[in-house]
């Protein structure tokens, strides 16, 4: 087992980790690569190396293990998923700073507090984004970083079990999302599709097909998009999400339980010794040696132990590898000195690599959930029934048979272009054409986000998939609350590829404080628009059978009194959440178009300091990130074995 604790780290010598102290009661170690690892990929990423048995590697987790699985229900029970959020076991609860163009709001970013990072905390979804989406990294400046790679890379990090479906309602084919053709992985972390699926989610499946194609003719869906010559997605993971299907999750197919990557590196790396895993150590800043090169050199880092509240360092003899997240990435980097000297100086830290792209080109998810009520005579099973601590009690009884609520998982996936759902599309595109060759003219774009935009409405033209639908049999949404006793039902849509670019900055040169945070929402109209036409679309949804047969008349959220485009909006921005998908803090692009690191992940300016996260996503992809975060470390670990070089 590689958790170790400072009295271990001290009492044994690793390979290249020796123990020691100064006059700060700092403790010191040598190790080949340290991880600063608050997020999915760290941990992945490690467990790679560690094959290597000649490199010892450390890694420093801020949050607590969890790996007791019975104790920490909320992590491994999939139908638990969104229980964490706001508990301060499991959640940093970052929030960010008020928003100019969302009514002055703070909306909670909130991320995983433990190892495996927010694939320990996220819904347990598993997508993966559109072959041009990754093609684009490529295009804007980096070489080996394309689809082909990306499929690659995914045999390595999963693997695929395709299930004999228990629920009755279920055709096989419905859930034959993966090419047979295709290798169903050889990865440590497993995925599949929930034992159970809700009866309504099937409903919804329909639903949406019959909006978007035409009426729907009979249960079979296939059928009916044949028909209409519209083929559902069958190939969702290969390269072609646009429409509809039933979404893989992150979940164990016979423990029933969620895989993450603590749960996904147990088995194996787990049990090597060149492996250490120290948890409850908040790293401070990077340490640099003494040479006298140009470039920044990492000797180590400093981090506070929580337990002893101390602080201590652990030295390094080959790389430092940051995989913080989108969130907290940046701010090491700053609190270093390595980032924009107008930032740096303003907050005392000396300058050590002037660096543009640090903390820029953030782009988020957004969505927003529209709740509506079902029928009393409903007799389907929803998420509410949980609310009543009997039958909560109920089902967590039934999970341990394997039976029961607790055994579901958000499967209904949607992806399609913005003119499939909005008749305005093409006029909404068109202004924003319009002011971005406006803004470019005029100089108010740093370097390279005038390439991204220009990428960004090209891609338009060829159908870029701007929009996805999720649906939840149960309440998702704000502000009105479930009424006891009823049962609801949740569409939620998203944004894929908003136009709003974001920053995030240390707020002063005290490790200890949050970071600036500041998505921009809306500061492009067009990323409202395409939210308000979201929220118009899903309303015809629930009008279309079969999904309205079993609807009431209530709606919940909005709710019947927000009718205008102008009360959609004021109702957008006071109840919209983060997706949780935050990218492109320490973009991989060409330094001299605001790149933080190159093509085989290392920050400009130094000699040894990668980063292995999602920040260095240049360009927002269609999916939901956790799989595009395990695969991005999969592509590192062959960069720096030598294995796969861009």
């Amino acid at each position: 087992m590689p958790l170790v604790s400072i009295e271990q780290v001290a009492g044994h010598i690793f390979d290249y980790i020796v123990i020691g102290k100064s006059n700060f009661s700092y403790l010191h170690g040598y190790s080949h690569h340290i991880h600063l690892c608050f997020q999915t990929a760290g941990l992945t990423l490690a467990s790679r190396l560690s094959e290597n048995a000649d490199w010892s590697v450390l890694v420093l987790e801020a949050g607590n293990a969890h790996l007791d699985s019975e104790n920490h229900p909320l992590i491994t029970r999939p139908g638990q998923f969104g229980m964490q959020i706001g508990n301060p076991e499991y959640d940093w609860g970052f929030k960010t700073v008020p928003q100019k163009f969302s009514d002055n709001i703070e909306y909670l970013w909130s991320r995983g507090k433990g190892l495996g990072g927010t694939s320990a905390m996220n819904f347990s979804v598993w997508t993966f984004p559109p072959k041009e989406d990754i093609d684009n990294w490529e295009k804007l400046g980096n070489p080996g970083w394309n689809w082909a790679n990306f499929e690659k890379h995914a045999t390595r990090a999963i693997t695929y079990i395709p299930l004999e479906h228990t629920n009755p309602s279920l055709s096989v084919e419905a859930f034959n999302v993966w090419d047979g053709n295709k290798p169903h992985g050889e990865g440590p972390l497993q995925v599949a599709h929930p034992r159970c699926v809700l009866d309504v989610d099937i409903k919804m499946h329909q639903a949406s097909f019959s909006r978007l194609h035409g009426e729907f003719g009979s249960w079979n869906f296939f059928q009916t998009l044949l028909s209409m010559g519209f083929v559902q997605s069958r190939a969702p993971y290969h390269g072609d999400s646009h429409g509809c299907y039933f979404a893989l999750n992150n979940v164990h197919p016979t423990l029933h339980s969620r895989t993450y990557a603590a749960t996904a590196s147990q088995d194996n790396a787990f049990q090597r010794q060149n492996l250490s895993v120290l948890v409850g150590a908040e790293v401070t800043v990077i340490l640099s040696s003494d040479s006298k090169d140009d470039e920044f050199e990492a000797s180590g880092v400093e981090f506070l132990h929580k337990a002893t509240n101390r602080k201590y360092c652990a030295l390094s003899r080959k790389e430092v590898i940051l995989s913080a997240g989108s969130l907290k990435s940046p701010q090491i980097l700053e609190l270093s000195g390595i980032g924009k000297p107008e930032i740096l100086s303003k907050l005392g830290i000396n300058v050590k690599v002037p660096l543009e792209g640090v903390g820029e080109n953030l782009q988020e998810h957004l969505f927003i959930g529209c709740t509506f009520e079902l029928k009393e005579d409903y007799s389907g099973e929803t998420y509410d029934l949980l609310r009543d601590s009997v039958q909560q009690s109920e089902h967590v009884d039934l999970y341990s048979k394997g039976q029961g609520i607790y055994m579901t998982g958000i499967v209904n996936m949607a992806n399609f272009p913005l003119k499939e759902i909005a008749s305005d599309a093409e006029a909404l595109y068109d202004t924003q054409k319009l002011r971005i060759h406006q803004d470019i003219k005029e100089g108010r774009y740093p370097p390279g986000l005038a390439e991204q935009y220009e990428l960004q409405l090209q891609y338009h033209q060829r159908n870029a998939l701007d929009c996805e639908f999720v649906s939840l049999s149960g309440s998702l949404s704000g502000p009105n609350l479930p009424r006891p006793g009823k049962k609801y039902y949740t569409i939620i849509g998203f944004l894929n590829h908003t136009f709003s670019r974001g920053t995030i900055h240390s707020s002063s040169s005290n490790p200890y404080d949050p970071p600036l945070m500041d998505p921009h929402y809306f500061e492009h109209d067009i990323d409202l628009q395409a939210f308000i036409n979201e929220v118009k679309y899903i309303r015809k949804i629930v009008k279309t059978a079969p999904l309205k047969d079993v609807l009431s008349d209530v709606e919940l959220n909005p709710g019947a009194d927000i009718q205008t485009d102008e009360q959609i909006a004021s109702w957008l921005k006071q109840n919209l959440s983060t997706g949780w998908h935050t990218v492109g803090t320490l973009s991989m692009l060409p330094k001299d178009r605001n790149g933080a690191v190159d093509p085989k992940l290392k920050v400009y300016g130094t000699k040894n300091i990668r980063v292995v996260d999602l920040s260095v996503v240049p360009l927002q992809i269609a999916a939901h990130t956790q799989a595009t975060a395990y695969i991005i470390a999969e592509q590192a670990a062959g960069i720096i074995k030598g294995a796969s070089l861009p």
